[in-house]
């Protein structure tokens, strides 16, 4: 599997052909506010369903649980990667609370990052369990 795929006609047959129930597709974002320009990165895990019309893989966000295909989300998103991005935060468990100390902050970040990516795996380990049925 690459670690990059963009909005190609080749990369959308490669990602196609590489996925498999239970890979784990992150992408990245951009936001400009008030502070200034950060990244932050959602996670999508691969189901065992395919789209009806088209055959291409269902996906599922890990941040709110919505699917679908990976042809649409790359389309959307036009990068993906199959590798989880560091020293960026997970948008599910981005937290704002301006009442933390930078040190309880940056705590309570990294115990809710812990939280997403085990409940990322738990996602990703049943959709490989139903795929090998």
């Amino acid at each position: 599997m690459k670690n990059h795929y963009r909005a190609t006609r080749g990369d959308k047959n490669a990602l196609i052909r590489d996925i498999a129930p239970g890979d784990s597709l992150f992408i990245i974002n951009e936001h400009a506010g008030d502070s200034g320009p950060s990244r932050t990165y959602r996670e999508y895990i691969v189901t065992d369903k395919k789209d009806r019309l088209t055959g291409h893989p269902i996906v599922q966000a890990t941040s709110h649980g919505g699917r679908e295909t990976v042809v649409s989300v790359l389309n959307r998103e036009r990068d993906i990667y199959s590798a989880r991005p560091t020293g960026i935060p997970n948008v599910a468990v981005k937290d704002s609370h301006s009442a933390y100390s930078d040190v309880a902050h940056r705590a309570a970040q990294r115990a809710a990052e812990a939280h997403a990516e085990d409940a990322a795996a738990t996602l990703a380990s049943q959709f490989r369990r139903l795929a090998r049925r």
